[in-house]
């Protein structure tokens, strides 16, 4: 044991006479400064052994020790990621709007003009005319009074003596059925001539009233007021009717039954016409002439009505295709005059025929009034666009809509962006200036 303590010290003896020779050969150091030595401990320490008794002497050098840990500091990163945020967040849409730059969008309302013209083109084919008839029988709703009479005729009286007999107004007589028929006038019967008799013919009524005074010829024939007096009715008595109520014929009972008469025969005229156009031709009716006719006429006594609608219709064909084309030609010829340069038409023509007419003389003629109306607007080309683009790239809001309002054809114009961006001024690069074209019907 004695043995390794004397080996341990000598190692630490030359260790430390060695770190001498190598101090002395380095420069020595200013005054200004402290001299540096290095302090070795040599511990010796005592123990009594158990085990040996011997005592042991421990030399150990003096190991420094770490300082204890201190905890993490979170304040200092987070105020330099706070200072950082609106770096990167410049950057980020610096980014952002380099690959989507903001887009202008300018919306254009052009100036527009509707031009309409009225005229007569002279066109078409008179078709041949043709005849439908249809009847129907209905009941008859009007009501109708009838009050009693008495039967009128005339009675006839011979005489066969040589002097004139007076008969005198009131005599009665009576009919084979029994019907009293009296005289209204006194009969002065001129005396006979033989072999002709003398005769008078005088008025008289049935006493009654009814059908029963209605008798046949000669009901009457007897002596009268004479064996050589004879009152015979050469004429049958009539007009003698009884009290009674009976249905008539009312004029709306012909013309509420006509009147959907005629509207079927509409249809039925305008199919069978429709028969004799041509292919991409169009049919215009021309006025039907109508015809009523009745088997009864309207107060007459009767339970039901026939009545008969008849129609004579003609029609004119035309040319769709035909009537457009030169419609349109002649609404062009119209809106040179009205419309300034720069315009153009905006999609069809509308055409309409309002009219047909037909000439007899010298030879059929038919004419069509039209309508035609058409919308001229200012056109916008793609130069033109181009044009207005490089006008206002760069320019303000209120630069850019003053130089639009100044702009011929120009109605009205707004200016809106979409996106992130400067929305007072709009962009330098045409490329992101979109237009709108927005077309009003006037």
């Amino acid at each position: 044991m004695t043995n390794r303590l004397e080996d341990e010290i000598q190692r630490i003896v030359q260790r430390m006479d060695n770190e001498n020779e190598q101090r002395e050969e380095t420069p020595a150091p200013k005054q200004d400064e402290e001299e540096i030595h290095d302090i070795y401990v040599l511990i010796v320490r005592e123990r009594e052994e158990e085990e040996d008794q011997a005592h042991v002497v421990d030399i150990e050098p003096a190991i420094p020790q770490p300082p204890p840990p201190q905890p993490f500091d979170y304040v200092t990163p987070c105020i330099v990621l706070i200072c950082c945020l609106p770096i990167l967040a410049s950057i980020m849409l610096q980014v952002y709007m380099f690959l989507n730059p903001p887009i202008a969008t300018v919306t254009i309302v052009p100036k527009s003009q509707t031009v309409t013209l009225t005229g007569t083109l002279q066109l078409g084919r008179l078709l041949n005319p043709i005849t439908i008839s249809q009847s129907q029988t209905v009941s008859t709703t009007g009501k109708g009074h009838q009050d009693a009479r008495s039967a009128t005729g005339y009675i006839t009286f011979y005489n066969g003596q040589l002097n004139s007999i007076i008969v005198a107004a009131g005599t009665i007589l009576t009919a084979t059925n029994g019907a009293q028929i009296i005289t209204e006038q006194d009969a002065l019967i001129p005396q006979a001539s033989p072999p002709i008799e003398g005769q008078i013919t005088v008025s008289a009524d049935a006493t009654t009233t009814g059908t029963q005074g209605n008798i046949p010829t000669k009901a009457i024939n007897e002596p009268c007021c004479d064996v050589s007096v004879l009152a015979v009715n050469l004429t049958p008595f009539s007009g003698g009717q009884d009290e009674r109520t009976f249905q008539t014929v009312t004029k709306s009972d012909i013309e509420n039954t006509a009147q959907p008469l005629k509207t079927t025969l509409s249809h039925s005229t305008a199919g069978a016409l429709q028969g004799q156009l041509n292919p991409n031709e169009q049919l215009y009716l021309l006025p039907c002439t109508s015809t009523v006719t009745a088997d009864h006429r309207a107060g007459a006594e009767a339970t039901r009505v026939t009545v008969t609608v008849s129609e004579t219709c003609s029609a004119v064909a035309y040319g769709v295709q035909a009537v457009a084309e030169k419609a349109k030609d002649v609404l062009y010829s119209h809106a040179v005059k009205l419309v300034h340069a720069g315009y153009s038409l905006l999609g069809t023509v509308q055409v309409s025929v309002k009219q047909a007419s037909v000439t007899t003389i010298p030879r059929p003629l038919v004419f069509l009034s039209f309508h035609a109306q058409g919308m001229w607007v200012y056109a916008l080309s793609t130069a033109a666009q181009q044009h207005i683009n490089s006008l206002i790239a760069g320019k303000t809001k209120q630069e850019a809509l003053q130089l639009l309002a100044s702009l011929p054809g120009v109605e009205h114009a707004s200016i809106r962006w979409d996106g992130f961006g400067d929305s007072t001024r709009v962009p330098k690069e045409t490329r992101t200036i979109h237009f709108h074209i927005i077309i009003q019907s006037s």
